[in-house]
């Protein structure tokens, strides 16, 4: 009788040590649920960031190649201004006047 009740309390402590590690690996999982749940919250907030980001390189490029347009379109400009300056010199200085002054 004595052997069945030893056998009996170790299978019991048994029982109750398999249920303790039973719960003790449900709180461990569910902490790695909630580790899983802030690491998939990080990234999401880290790609809001990135995205942010390329937005912002998006439009400094689109504004730098708008730069490039105007400052191209400046010295264009700049070139024809020079172009019609020296035609109205020239014809200007066809004249017997300019001739002259020229000499002097």
């Amino acid at each position: 009788m004595l052997a069945t009740l030893v056998a009996v309390i170790s299978i019991v402590v048994a029982v109750v040590g398999f249920v303790i590690n039973l719960i003790a690996i449900g709180i461990y999982i569910g902490k790695l649920e909630g580790f899983k749940d802030l690491v998939n919250y990080k990234f999401d907030e880290q790609d809001k960031k990135l995205e942010k980001h390329n937005n912002f390189i998006t439009r400094v490029y689109k504004l730098e190649k708008s730069e490039a347009v105007l400052e191209e379109q400046m010295n264009v400009a700049n070139h024809r201004i020079k172009d019609l300056e020296r035609e109205e010199h020239e014809k200007g200085c066809n004249s017997l006047d300019c001739r002259h002054k020229s000499a002097q």
